[in-house]
């Protein structure tokens, strides 16, 4: 079994395109905590890399697709750091699950890839972002479709029994057996008969076969209802789902989907399947792109889980109406949001009580000046 057999499954190319296209959406950004502040870190190299464009040949969506994809076929997603000689980020290098392996020559640990043009090189472990999938060891993950080659093997069985059964014109195939006796002459004749009937039944609409007369058919495979076809498609695609951790709705399997449920399938697929690997992603991020004198200045990356939770315009507005009113965001954060510009005098924090400036709060109220005689 391997990842391209498997990805001719339709539930495993869509928990594929799922996964990996959401972990490529995910708003990513370079910050820097400075104190109590935390700020885009723009002036960091691997700010536009990792928000824009790691390489010559793809943007960060491409890249970070492409990788998780790798991650979830082949176990393993790696990235080449290109550094210049002072040590600065250059770029983010695109490398092959099945051109790159670690090995450990004199004792050291290094990643033996290729480049561009095919040659072999050698990348220190600090130089090579290493997303991993679960494996048996620390150091190298398990591709999931070699863990579970037997349940996929099960459905590209009934995939290709399907498209068998079909292709041979919709009839189980059988024996034939001759009623009275057999010469060579009748043998031939029959069997040029029984040629040119089936490839007529599969290219005609009637699927009706006569018989000559002499011949007799007994049918030796049990009919695809029997075979419980249908239901082991269904299965198989149910367990699929279940192995990626992917909610069967987001599959396209809506059998057991209500208007309710969806909502809250959503929310969960973002908690328990999107999360873990957010944070994967993040601290292989962290340890390769920082130094250590660098994350203790605060650098670090951020894929930020709420681009997946943006709720539809009602349930926005009343999201920021509460956090207006509760004084924890102020409108230009809000408008900030939005992607709207700032309006001069928004910044100001609001609290519920009148909606007064959280200034004003606890002031006596002004005395009104007293009137001229």
């Amino acid at each position: 079994m391997t990842p391209e057999a498997a990805l001719c499954l339709s539930a495993v190319y869509a928990c594929h395109y799922v996964l990996s296209s959401n972990v490529a959406q995910l708003p990513a950004v370079v910050l820097r905590r400075q104190g109590n502040r935390i700020e885009p870190a723009t002036d960091h190299p691997a700010f536009d890399l990792i928000h824009s464009k790691p390489n010559d040949w793809q943007t960060s969506y491409k890249w970070r697709e492409t990788k998780q994809h790798h991650v979830l076929g082949w176990g393993n997603g790696y990235t080449r750091i290109d550094r210049r000689r002072s040590g600065e980020l250059r770029s983010l290098e695109f490398c092959l699950p099945w051109t790159t392996t670690l090995i450990k020559p004199a004792g050291r640990w290094i990643y033996s890839t290729t480049d561009e043009e095919g040659k072999a090189m050698a990348v220190a472990p600090e130089d090579m972002v290493h997303v991993r999938a679960l494996g048996s060891s620390g150091r190298v993950g398990k591709s999931i479709i070699q863990q579970h080659a037997e349940m996929l093997g099960l459905g590209l069985a009934a995939q290709r029994y399907g498209r068998e059964f079909f292709e041979g014109g919709g009839r189980p195939t059988g024996i034939l057996t001759v009623k009275g006796d057999l010469n060579k002459d009748t043998w031939g004749r029959l069997r040029e008969f029984w040629t040119k009937a089936v490839a007529r039944l599969i290219q005609s609409e009637n699927k009706t076969l006569l018989l000559p007369a002499d011949l007799d058919y007994r049918a030796l495979t049990i009919p695809p209802e029997a075979a419980q076809f249908l239901e082991t498609r269904k299965m198989n695609r149910t367990e699929i789902a279940a192995i990626y951790n992917v909610p069967a709705d987001m599959i396209n399997d809506l059998e057991r989907a209500t208007n309710s449920n969806i909502t809250e399938q959503s929310i969960r697929f973002v908690r328990y399947s999107m999360m873990p690997w957010g944070v994967n992603w993040e601290q292989e991020l962290n340890c390769k792109l920082f130094t250590p004198a660098e994350r203790r200045a605060g650098y670090y990356v951020k894929l930020n889980l709420a681009g997946l939770l943006r709720g539809t315009p009602k349930e926005r507005a009343e999201f920021y109406h509460a956090a207006i009113t509760d004084g924890w965001m102020d409108r230009n954060e809000v408008r900030a949001l939005e992607d709207l510009s700032p309006r001069e005098g928004l910044s100001e924090l609001l609290i519920s009580v009148n909606a007064k400036p959280a200034a004003e709060v606890g002031k006596p109220p002004a005395t009104p000046p007293a009137e001229s005689q």
